[in-house]
């Protein structure tokens, strides 16, 4: 191949990398991991919302879906590494409900995609070379990526750039925040006060421009979990793509990961569990207390009015 049918090839390659999202998230995946991310219905949609983020026209945006079934891979990892593709300056808050998950999706996406000889090629974005950490590090441009636990200290950081009056939106970071609360967690309604005041008072004001996106990616756990609490207190600001393991046809979402007859075990299991993480339609626990109750139209005998 001559040197320019290489560049040619190249930058038809980095074109369609830099356009189209899941094409991105697939193509580094087989790189990193040596085998094909399959692609089901869902994450089709999810990178339709994350590309409508990148684009400046969705600013907060909530995804409801299962564990297991991807979303981190696709809306943490490889999301922030194109975000860093599109622009090298971006700057991203990263958070989760442990600090040490929040510093292994920080290393991950160090390790496969700054790090990544073919990545750097492509794009011309890698590591700054006195950037050393794990949880925080810097690209040769400016770009941060900083990862702390729901409850950890921000102070000081913020993501994406300050708006320059006149100049047309251009990407340049957001807050993702993946599982901000654990499964076990959710029925202490203290812990989920806890992680909603830390939104509240910390998380939504590490924002360098009211156009610098948030997006919260989560199985829902309680009525009042994260999600339930910014459908409440910002109706209609928030875009939810919820996505039920059963869709409404009677079919999985995924059967690559889960057929029907797993589904519908899972769901004789328990039932308030299902119906939350799994169909994201979070229910109470209370109505699971009691048994059925006998009803009578008149009095048992031995009882009086």
């Amino acid at each position: 191949m001559s040197v320019d049918n290489s560049k040619e090839k190249d930058a038809l390659l980095k074109y369609k990398l830099e356009n189209d999202f899941l094409f991105f998230t697939r193509y580094f995946f087989k790189q990193n991991y040596n085998r094909k991310f399959v692609i089901g219905e869902h994450h089709r949609l999810i990178a339709n919302k994350l590309q409508e983020v990148i684009d400046g026209k969705c600013k907060r945006l909530i995804i409801n879906i299962a564990p297991r079934m991807g979303k981190t891979e696709l809306a943490v990892k490889a999301f922030i590494s194109y975000g860093m593709a599109i622009n090298p300056q971006s700057k991203f808050l990263h958070v989760s409900y442990s600090q040490n998950l929040a510093t292994a999706n920080s290393e991950e996406i160090r390790d496969n995609f700054i790090l990544n000889s073919e990545y750097d090629r492509i794009f011309n974005v890698g590591l700054s070379p006195s950037s050393t950490g794990k949880g925080k590090w810097i690209t040769r441009d400016g770009g941060v990526v900083y990862s702390v636990a729901t409850a950890g200290q921000v102070t000081g950081f913020g993501a994406g750039s300050v708006d320059v009056p006149n100049e047309e939106y251009k990407f340049s970071g957001a807050i993702v925040i993946d599982d901000p609360i654990k499964p076990e967690d959710a029925e202490s309604a203290l812990v989920r006060d806890k992680v909603n005041n830390r939104y509240e008072s910390t998380l939504k004001n590490r924002v360098n421009s009211i156009n610098t996106p948030i997006v919260v990616i989560m199985q829902r756990l309680h009525e009042e979990d994260l999600c339930g609490y910014l459908q409440e207190e910002y109706e209609g600001e928030w875009e939810v793509l919820k996505l039920p393991s059963i869709k409404d046809d009677g079919t999985p979402l995924w059967e690559f990961k889960h057929d029907i007859e797993w589904l519908e075990a899972e769901r004789e299991k328990n039932p308030v569990n299902f119906s939350r993480q799994y169909m994201q339609e979070p229910r109470s626990r209370f109505g699971q207390l009691y048994g059925e109750f006998n009803t009578y139209s008149t009095l048992p005998p031995g009882l009086k009015h």
